[in-house]
């Protein structure tokens, strides 16, 4: 017999056969594959599902994030004015406690606070320390989806004196301990007594000290512009050679002339703190003084120079304030010189 084709639909015994293209072929790899497929595009749409459930929350902390702090900031600001404020009311502490608290208002105003901001202003009952509360409202901006509107914001601040333990800018004019000391009542103080050498000094007297150097030239230099060395309680200085009656008087007058020229309004109870008439002096121990001696330092008071005489007698004012350039002791001798320190 001849050989029979077998054609492409049809067995040799005339049945049909599926037919066999190469493109009909899938391998274990492409099955393989179209599953890998699928599961990527099963998880995209996972993570688009949870990314759009948690953009809600994540816009949320954002939101919450930028509103606190703003709350930060304007808590620094009032926290920053607050401090400012004290410090400057508590200059003129102890002795004047209701221009302290306008001062300090004054202060709060001139940093960027309210008046109605200031809950109070408040100086304590031994007029030592200066409280001031400020409180300030402020909106929210993202946070008013989650329906809050607004939060305070308060802070306080306290400011006090404290003695003075160690001074620049003092004056050379050495004030005997045992001298009275009585605030805001007008005082003639006189110049010790040089004989054989010796300075007959004793309460109501001041002796001419030699700081920096000795001679006249630099004694004057120093009542008029203030020693430029520091001082500190439990120093000693040296007092001068001899008596000072005329640089005294002439460099005394000159701060008196500049006080009144430049700020014509100061009275020894109501003055700038920075008032050329207002002097800080060391108050010194003259009991073993002999010739030149060396004096230990027991503390500062502050003088307000009314008048001066060419004898050296000085009339002035004690007075209680705080002194610029100054150091604060916790203890010690107090003679009227107090130094702002922030407590709170």
């Amino acid at each position: 017999m001849g050989l029979v084709k077998q054609s492409a639909g049809l067995s040799s015994h005339g049945t049909p056969v599926a037919p066999t293209h190469p493109a009909t072929k899938v391998s274990a790899y492409g099955i393989r594959g179209m599953a890998m497929g699928n599961r990527y595009f099963s998880r995209k749409g996972q993570s688009i599902v949870m990314l759009s459930l948690a953009l809600p929350a994540l816009l949320g902390c954002v939101s919450l994030a930028v509103d606190i702090a703003n709350l930060y900031f304007n808590w620094a600001k009032l926290r920053s004015a607050a401090d400012a404020a004290v410090l400057a009311g508590a200059g003129y502490l102890p002795a004047y406690p209701d221009k302290a608290k306008s001062v300090a208002a004054t202060y709060a105003q001139t940093n960027g606070v309210k008046s109605s901001e200031i809950v109070s202003t408040t100086v304590a009952e031994d007029n030592k320390s200066l409280s001031m509360t400020l409180s300030r409202t402020v909106p929210y901006s993202f946070a008013r989806v989650l329906g809050l509107i607004s939060a305070p914001v308060k802070v306080t601040a306290v400011a006090g004196v404290q003695s003075v333990n160690e001074a620049t800018g003092i004056v050379p004019l050495g004030l005997d301990y045992r001298t009275p000391v009585t605030f805001d009542s007008l005082v003639t103080l006189h110049e010790g007594k040089l004989a054989g050498g010796n300075w007959s000094t004793g309460p109501g007297n001041w002796d001419p000290l030699a700081l920096g150097a000795n001679g006249a030239s630099v004694f004057g230099d120093n009542i008029m512009y203030g020693y430029t060395g520091s001082v500190t309680v439990g120093d000693s200085v040296l007092t001068e050679t001899g008596e000072m009656k005329g640089p005294t008087k002439t460099s005394i007058q000159y701060r008196i002339d500049q006080g009144a020229a430049n700020l014509p309004s100061g009275v020894f109870n109501n003055h700038e703190l920075n008032d050329p008439r207002v002097i800080l002096v060391p108050v010194v121990d003259f009991s073993n003084i002999n010739g030149k001696s060396s004096i230990p330092v027991l503390g500062f008071a502050q003088l307000w120079l009314s008048s001066v005489s060419a004898n050296g007698d000085i009339t002035c004012y004690f007075i209680q304030q705080t002194a610029p350039d100054t150091t604060p002791s916790t203890g010690g001798n107090n003679y009227g010189s107090y130094k702002a320190v922030l407590i709170q």
